[in-house]
C-alpha cells in the first residue's frame, strides 16, 4: 500500500482524477433507493484518498474549484432564467422587503434598547445570521480612532457577545420567515 501512497503524493493529478472516477462510478449506485450522487461520492472519495497526505497546488486547487463552479453555473443557469422569467417580480420584491426589514429591525431595535455600537453591530450580525458582517464592525470600530484600549475592548467584545445571543434567535427565525414568503409572495415550492 505504501507504493500507491507514493505515487499518489508524487503524481497528484492522479488522486484527483482517481478520487472524480471513484466518485461518478459510487455515486452512481443506489442501495433500497438511496445514492449519495456523484458530487457528494466524489467529495467523499477525495477525502478518504486525501488520507494519504497528499499536497496539491494551490494553483491546480484553484482551476479545479473554478471549474465545478463553471458546472453547477452551468447545469443551473437555465433553470434559474426559466425561474426569473415565471416567478422573478414576486421574487425581486420580496428580496427587497427583506433586505430593508433585516436592516431596519435590529437598528430600530437597538435605539430602543439604546444599545452601544458594539451591541448594535453585534445584535444584527447575529439576527440576521450574518457573521461576516461582525468583521466589518471590527474594521470600523478599530478605525474609529478611540484612544482608550478598554472603550475598544468592551465594543468588540459587545459584538460578539450580542451576536451570540441574536444569533440563536436568529437561526429558529430562518425558517419562519422562508415560510412566511412562500405564502405571502406566492414563490418558491
Amino acid at each position: 500500500m505504501s507504493w500507491f501512497a507514493q505515487t499518489l503524493r508524487a503524481f497528484p493529478e492522479i488522486a484527483i482524477f482517481l478520487s472524480l472516477g471513484i466518485g461518478y462510478w459510487v455515486g452512481g449506485k443506489s442501495f433500497r433507493g438511496f445514492s449519495l450522487g456523484a458530487v457528494t461520492a466524489t467529495l467523499l472519495a477525495a477525502i478518504a484518498i486525501g488520507q494519504f497526505g497528499i499536497t496539491v497546488s494551490p494553483n491546480v486547487k484553484s482551476v479545479f474549484f473554478l471549474m465545478f463552479l463553471f458546472a453547477v453555473g452551468y447545469g443551473v443557469g437555465p433553470q434559474f432564467v426559466r425561474g426569473i422569467a415565471k416567478d422573478g417580480v414576486p421574487q425581486a420584491l420580496f428580496a427587497v422587503v427583506q433586505c430593508a426589514l433585516c436592516l431596519a429591525a435590529p437598528i430600530v431595535a437597538a435605539k430602543l434598547a439604546g444599545y452601544d455600537i458594539g451591541s448594535a453591530a453585534g445584535l444584527f450580525a447575529g439576527s440576521q445570521t450574518i457573521s461576516a458582517s461582525m468583521g466589518l464592525a471590527t474594521d470600523a470600530i478599530n478605525r474609529l480612532g478611540l484612544e482608550q484600549a478598554q472603550s475598544k475592548a468592551f465594543l468588540l467584545g459587545a459584538i460578539l457577545l450580542s451576536a451570540a445571543l441574536a444569533g440563536c434567535e436568529g437561526h429558529d427565525n430562518a425558517n419562519a420567515q422562508s415560510t412566511t414568503a412562500k405564502r405571502v409572495f406566492r414563490c418558491g415550492n
